[in-house]
């Protein structure tokens, strides 16, 4: 079990259970800001046609995040270090600031790695 853990977008629609995916035993998460607007759009998209489903979701999201950290000095930092090849910036991100912090990232990535910090794949 962790006392905290940060999370990418799809660390944490698998957390709150949206998406399929391993649950970890993490007491409570802290994730970057810049993904509420990423989580929003996505649950849109998923919930087409019944948006109070897709806010419902969106407050399951908010009430499991403890903390929603700027993104704005990990920002440069994450599109130096992601791979050319990888347009998720946002993951890299989340892996900047849990290695900041010190604490474990919950990621559906599973090619995210840290010699830092647990990365516990979802």
């Amino acid at each position: 079990m962790y006392a905290a853990a940060v999370a990418d977008p799809g660390g944490l629609l698998s957390a709150a259970g949206i998406v399929e995916g391993l649950r970890h035993e993490v007491t409570e998460y802290v994730a970057l800001d810049a993904s509420t607007l990423l989580l929003a759009e996505f649950l849109v998209v998923l919930h087409e046609g019944h948006p109070a489903r897709a806010a419902a979701d969106y407050a399951e999201l908010d009430r499991l995040v403890r903390e929603w950290f700027p993104v704005r000095a990990l920002a440069m930092d994450a599109a130096l270090r992601a791979p050319a090849e990888s347009a998720d910036v946002d993951t890299w991100a989340a892996l900047a600031l849990a290695e900041m912090l010190g604490i474990p990232l919950v990621t559906k990535h599973p090619e995210i790695r840290s010699r830092k910090i647990p990365v516990l794949h979802s």
